[in-house]
């Protein structure tokens, strides 16, 4: 193991460890994905907490790999409707992959670093699995660590170097984010998440009326579009929303929407997270109507005709879980 380590390379540290979100992208996440697949209604009280772990893992990594620009233009709430960018939710192999380009000792060559100081800065995907990354052969977003300035021309996706050892040496003591291996995807077009309510393809387990908490990748007409894949069953009507924590001095105010001037100036601190899902099947017994906090903006607003005929013969369960957002720090 190399001994000596210069300035540069103790600097790029720093800075990955100010840019990265630490630990959120585990094999926990991957193995919580599996029951989500297989389970998308509650049954009874302790699956809730398996269905929504999906869903607050995914938006953990927002802003995974993406430069600041991006993250200004791309990161929305819009009608309870979440938007942000990510690299990590592809869920490629080496999705969640990074390395510092950095020179070798004695040589005037760059290589991609996975592990600059220890294997405790080691990258890893998001399976948990360590990674195994050349210049050549993935595409990349590569940030300069400093600013979160896209240096792919074009502020597109590149590849570090038309070498499989050894990147360009323009890319010298950047960061290297892993996108994709496939050569038609669009950045960020391709890596854009979206949550929000649709009733396509609704369980018949669902009350009537209750909608899906879907997940869109990637946008409508660009490769790699994926359309409405549900994330959560029967949700509550406008049953869910999404604040953002906008941070005023020493305190946190959740607003109903987030400004590119939040992210510049690092302001943005976490999404609020409200959801209502149902729990189990029809009962006999009618049910208090639910409703949200003051931290997610009160309501839902509810139908009084549905709540009388159908919604109250139903047991609904209220989340509200604040989401740290390391990557927009």
């Amino acid at each position: 193991m190399k001994k000596g380590y210069s300035i540069i390379e103790i600097l790029i540290v720093i800075a990955i460890m100010g840019i990265l979100a630490g630990g959120i992208l585990t094999a926990y996440r991957f193995i919580a994905k599996e029951n989500v697949t297989r389970h998308l209604v509650a049954k009874h009280e302790q699956d809730v907490a398996v269905l929504i772990n999906q869903l607050l893992k995914d938006v953990e990594s927002a802003g995974f790999g993406i430069d600041i620009d991006t993250l200004n233009s791309e990161t929305k709430i819009i009608d309870n409707t979440l938007v942000f960018p990510s690299l990590a939710t592809r869920e490629e192999e080496r999705s969640g992959c990074w390395a510092a380009v950095v020179k070798e000792k004695d040589e005037e060559k760059y290589k991609l670093h996975s592990a600059i100081l220890d294997e405790n800065t080691e990258s890893k995907n998001y399976m948990g699995e360590y990674c195994d990354l050349n210049p050549k052969d993935y595409w990349y977003v590569i940030l300069n660590p400093s600013d979160k300035k896209n240096k792919c021309e074009g502020g597109s996706l590149c590849q570090c170097g038309i070498d499989v050892i050894y990147c360009d040496e323009q890319y010298k003591n950047t960061i290297a984010f892993y996108a994709t291996k496939r050569n038609d995807y669009q950045y960020p077009q391709s890596f854009i998440v979206t949550y929000s309510l649709t009733q396509d393809n609704l369980p018949k387990e669902c009350a009537p009326g209750t909608y899906n908490l879907a997940k869109t990748l990637g946008t409508q007409g660009k490769p790699g579009y994926q359309a409405n894949q549900p994330v959560i069953s029967c949700v509550f009507p406008n049953g869910f929303k999404v604040r953002a924590g906008i941070q005023s001095g020493s305190s946190i105010s959740y607003q109903d929407s987030v400004s590119s001037d939040n992210i510049e100036k690092h302001n943005l601190k976490l999404f609020r997270i409200c959801l209502i899902l149902q729990v189990g099947g029809r009962q006999d017994t009618s049910s208090a109507q639910p409703q949200f906090s003051t931290d997610c903006g009160g309501g839902p607003t509810i139908d009084t005709a549905w709540w009388n005929n159908t919604g109250r013969w139903y047991r609904w369960k209220v989340i509200e879980q604040d989401i740290p957002l390391r990557n927009y720090q």
